[in-house]
């Protein structure tokens, strides 16, 4: 019996590692994102991003953002090519970003 525990335990270690790793790695990846939008913007404030929805198989995001102020709108960053694209009328945002449900 004690023989079971060994691999039981060993696979929720690995999925706990897999899991945490993967969260922690997205979060990481919205203070980026935040982050670059408040530098192209010019605002000191940190972004609030919110409504995220991952698109291309995981590589591009699209969401809204709020700043501080009164400023708000939609952008879509792609992770692969670091691009930063804000509000609707952006081709990167029309492209990857129309039709995705909010």
């Amino acid at each position: 019996m004690h023989n079971l525990w060994i691999p039981v335990v060993a696979i929720f270690a690995v999925a706990g590692l897999v899991f945490g790793s993967q969260a922690y790695s997205e979060a990481k990846r919205d203070a980026h994102i935040a982050a670059i939008i408040s530098e192209s913007l010019d605002s000191q404030a940190p972004a609030e991003i919110s409504h995220l929805q991952r698109v291309n198989k995981g590589y591009g995001v699209c969401g809204d953002y709020k700043l501080s102020g009164a400023e708000s709108g939609h952008f879509y960053y792609n992770s692969a090519t670091k691009r930063l694209a804000l509000g609707t009328d952006a081709p990167l945002y029309h492209d990857n970003c129309e039709g995705v449900a909010n």
